[in-house]
């Protein structure tokens, strides 16, 4: 019996937590559990943040070199003053041309801006010159017309037009006319139109209006390039010599460009591009202000955006003015 007692005495049943030690453990798990999902979402949250800025910083160094590339070679035209350059006679007509000074073979004026709901149009116009007809509302249209740097020295090719720089004259003149022999006496190079503007839909896109081929039609024609998304405003400023002596001394906004004389004088140019995300952040407010050029722009959303600026000189006309071609 002592021994049996003994036993019992020596393997009593273990007790378990209390109440209180329970709930204290549950507390300390739930926060543990908290801070975890507080990093995870944090770090979630920085994730997507860094995602949408580099996604919108690489759209928009695009886009400035797209603009870049084309602004090197405003003026450009193989040798020819475009005041010089005639269409040939029998030169197609382009199908959904541009109306006014943006037709598309009107070489006298090959470079200039407009505001799409400018003076030609009504307050919210998304219409620009007759071959535009989404353009966002309060955006700046860059029209440049000039030729391509390289010169024809393979086929010549019947879906393109090329500028034709002779010894005595200079013409427009569309591939599917005879061919010329180009040699001593003709330098042809094909011919660029290109629109940059806003398009507006869904995504804001940046966008560009050139002359291309349209083989339905048979004919040259004004068509559509979609380059880069999520550009949802666009604004220029200029600037150009008012007083002759070769040196930028006035910087305007498109609508203070009013005489077209002006627009010989623009040597340098100045873009402003706000990119914003095609996706919204609930948990981000954009409370910040953009100045592009003239304006200011507050969005007041949840959308993540970013402005990028950049200077452009416009060195072929800058060479022409002050070697007094212009």
């Amino acid at each position: 019996m002592r021994s049996y007692r003994h036993l019992r005495r020596r393997h009593k049943p273990t007790k378990g937590f209390s109440l209180v030690e329970l709930m204290v453990a549950m507390v300390l798990g739930f926060i543990v559990i908290g801070g975890a999902i507080s990093v995870y979402l944090a770090s979630k949250r920085s994730l997507t943040e860094v995602e949408q800025v580099a996604t919108l910083s690489e759209n928009g160094r695009f886009a400035l070199q797209l603009l870049g590339y084309s602004a090197r070679h405003i003026g450009f035209y193989g040798g020819p003053n475009p005041y010089d350059i005639r269409p040939e006679k029998q030169v197609g007509a382009v199908a959904g041309d541009c109306t006014d000074i943006a037709a598309a073979y009107d070489t006298e004026n090959s470079f200039f801006a407009l505001r799409a709901g400018g003076p030609e149009n009504d307050a919210t116009s998304a219409r620009v010159k007759g071959c535009i007809t989404d353009a966002m509302p309060y955006t700046d249209v860059l029209v440049i017309k000039n030729a391509g740097s390289s010169p024809l020295s393979g086929g010549w090719s019947s879906q393109q037009t090329y500028v034709i720089a002779g010894i005595v004259s200079f013409e427009l003149r569309d591939g599917a006319d005879m061919p010329l022999d180009i040699g001593e006496s003709y330098v042809a190079y094909p011919y660029r139109l290109q629109i940059y503007y806003i398009r507006d839909g869904a995504t804001p896109t940046l966008s560009r209006k050139i002359l291309a081929w349209d083989a339905s039609a048979g004919s040259m024609s004004i068509q559509t390039e979609d380059l880069v998304q999520g550009v949802e405003n666009m604004r220029f400023r200029f600037g150009y010599d008012s007083n002759d002596d070769g040196e930028v001394d006035t910087l305007a906004n498109v609508t203070d460009v009013t005489d077209a004389d002006k627009w010989d004088q623009v040597t340098s140019l100045q873009v402003f591009l706000l990119l914003a995300s095609d996706v919204s952040d609930p948990n981000y407010t954009d409370g910040k202000t953009y100045q592009l050029g003239d304006i200011a722009v507050s969005p007041e959303d949840s959308v993540r955006r970013i402005l990028l600026h950049s200077n452009m000189t416009l060195r072929n006309r800058r060479l022409a003015w002050r070697g007094g071609g212009q």
